[in-house]
């Protein structure tokens, strides 16, 4: 292994991160600026990777989640998703996991659109199927994420604490 591949990796962690902390906020719009940021680094360490779909996702995801966070069209939005989707799939399939990272931001900006329980629901499922994507694109540190988001989210969801202000978040 090369020292590039690490530094791509760890560019992955560093994105992840941001997702991370994401999910612990009080609110969806400070979700998406989170998962704004992070788009971007991911898109950078899919670049890098020469994994394609998921690069074209993630920089879709960036102007899907601003404009989720800028205006009340989550809607329009979305379903303008579906089109944008199948042209990136033309252009980036090269095998049947290419199309993963289409199903799964499809999934994530479903989800985003709802209350923030909802969206980490959602997002559970969503990781599921980035990991296999991740794995796939030799994101290493992707797949691990991904694994680290799901448990994360499921303990979000069954403990209900917030781990950074050590209070109860609200019931679903």
């Amino acid at each position: 292994m090369n020292y590039f591949f690490i530094l791509v990796q760890f560019l992955g962690v560093f994105a992840w991160l941001l997702l991370f902390f994401s999910y612990y906020r009080k609110d969806t719009n400070a979700i998406l600026i989170f998962h704004i940021l992070s788009a971007i680094l991911f898109s950078i360490h899919y670049f890098l990777l020469k994994a394609y779909s998921g690069l074209l996702i993630c920089i879709y995801e960036v102007f899907r989640d601003y404009l989720y966070y800028k205006t009340d069209k989550d809607n329009y939005i979305f379903i303008g998703s579906f089109f944008v989707y199948i042209l990136s799939l033309f252009i980036t399939y090269e095998t049947v996991l290419d199309i993963f990272p289409y199903v799964a931001s499809l999934t994530d900006g479903f989800f985003l659109t709802k209350k923030r329980e909802i969206v980490i629901v959602g997002s559970i499922f969503t990781y599921i199927i980035w990991f296999i994507y991740d794995m796939h694109a030799l994101s290493y540190s992707g797949a691990v994420t991904d694994g680290v988001l799901i448990i994360s989210n499921l303990l979000i969801l069954l403990f209900n604490i917030d781990l950074f202000d050590g209070k109860n978040i609200r019931r679903i």
